[in-house]
């Protein structure tokens, strides 16, 4: 949780969003059980209700697109601050009797005894070189899905998926939107950040329907429009509307979110740039391994292996030639970009490498976290997840903690 990049009244902070039914197929766990855990995720993430869908955020000023007769649905992004996670709960945790937080302090090995299938002791080195040795009937790894991987690497864990199905967020930045009329920036401000009349910080974004990635077998994605200012100027934001979000000084070409605090936003702006966000799929040859380089404690670096495959690309190619149809049904402009364009695969949500299963043979973890082979060895984070849709993992990380905690409790 140390990186936010989002500015909101002056404040850093981040966007969140659920997983969708669509990407818990193949899951051990359903829909139905998770809700109950992403609604306390809510209020741990310091946001409003679990509602993402357009309606509940709509009202008048802003309203999103008519879209029928295209596979496009419009949705919403919920936005907490990063204060939240790096001030208030950090707080609480230390002011907590029961909970010892040892700071400076890197987990360097797991004392596996495999013949017993128990965790014995977590070894670990200070800030100063000084060893510690941590014994408890419970451990929980909640380490990235780089180092729980890595970790359990280096204590010999026996596990074909170990390190597997490592995952990313694409993003496609090659995509722009010509409006069919300068009116559309007016029309567009539903998909701009903004703070709704209960005070939550919401911004619109657009989704793809069940039915058009069924149809399509399209990978799952969100499209966040961003207007793209008239030469390089910087324009001073100067709010004009209820909800505006506050305190921005400047909008520059790299601004995403603000912008619909111009006053005059068809001379500001000349086309919307599009950045979509798309899942990738899990791949078992996209991994973390065992460097032969070793870190400063003497342990193997982890080296990750991730490619786009060509599969991924085939399917992100036919929903390029589908958003260029879809705009034009819902009259909103003209698509530009140039096909075999591959995306970025530097979102830094890293997912995958332990995945959750029923069955070993299937993963690395059970569907409470447990490792599979060691009974007191657990394991949260992006790391179980066997698929992780198209954005930041952040809610369902805290709905997936929270559920875990229910269990060891």
């Amino acid at each position: 949780m140390n990186q936010w990049d989002v500015c909101a009244n002056g404040k850093a902070a981040a966007k969140y969003v659920p997983l969708s039914t669509r990407d818990l197929t193949g899951w051990p766990i359903g829909w139905e059980e998770l809700v109950p855990y992403y609604v306390e995720a809510q209020s741990l993430c310091g946001l409003g209700p679990f509602e993402y869908g357009a309606a509940r955020w709509s009202g008048p000023g802003r309203r999103p697109f008519e879209l029928g007769g295209t596979g496009l649905a419009s949705a919403v992004y919920q936005f907490g601050y990063a204060e939240r996670f790096t001030r208030e709960l950090v707080r609480e945790l230390i002011g907590t009797e029961t909970v010892s937080v040892l700071t400076s302090t890197t987990v360097v090995e797991l004392d596996l005894d495999r013949a017993a299938r128990r965790l014995r002791a977590v070894r670990a080195v200070g800030r100063g070189g000084d060893a510690v040795e941590v014994k408890a009937g419970v451990v929980v790894l909640a380490c990235g899905a780089v180092e729980n991987a890595r970790l359990l690497l280096l204590a010999g864990l026996d596990s074909q998926w170990l390190g597997r199905c490592f995952m990313e967020h694409a993003r496609d930045f090659s995509l722009a939107l010509v409006p069919d009329s300068p009116e559309l920036f007016a029309k567009a401000v539903f998909y701009d950040l903004y703070s709704s009349e209960d005070g939550v910080l919401v911004g619109g974004r657009l989704g793809l329907t069940d039915e058009a990635l069924d149809r399509h077998d399209l990978p799952n994605g969100s499209i966040t429009l961003v207007p793209r200012l008239r030469g390089t100027r910087v324009q001073r934001l100067v709010a004009h509307a209820p909800g505006t979000v506050r305190r921005v000084a400047r909008l520059t070409p790299e601004t995403r979110y603000g912008w619909s605090g111009l006053r005059s936003l068809q001379r500001a702006f000349d086309r919307f740039d599009i950045v979509l966000n798309l899942e990738q799929r899990p791949h078992a040859t996209n991994r973390i391994e065992l460097d032969t380089r070793r870190d400063r404690f003497g342990n193997p670096l982890p080296r990750l292996l991730l490619q786009w495959a060509d599969a991924d690309q085939e399917r992100l190619e036919r929903l390029r030639d589908l958003l260029a149809g879809w705009f034009r049904a819902a009259e909103l402009g003209r698509l530009l970009g140039a096909r075999g364009a591959r995306p970025d695969l530097s979102a830094h949500h890293h997912a995958g490498t332990t995945r959750m299963a029923l069955d070993p043979e299937d993963g690395v973890v059970n569907p409470d976290g447990r490792v599979f082979g060691v009974d007191n060895l657990y394991v949260t984070g992006a790391s179980v997840l066997p698929s992780a849709g198209f954005a930041n993992p952040t809610l369902t990380v805290v709905a997936l903690a929270r559920r875990l905690a229910r269990h060891l409790s």
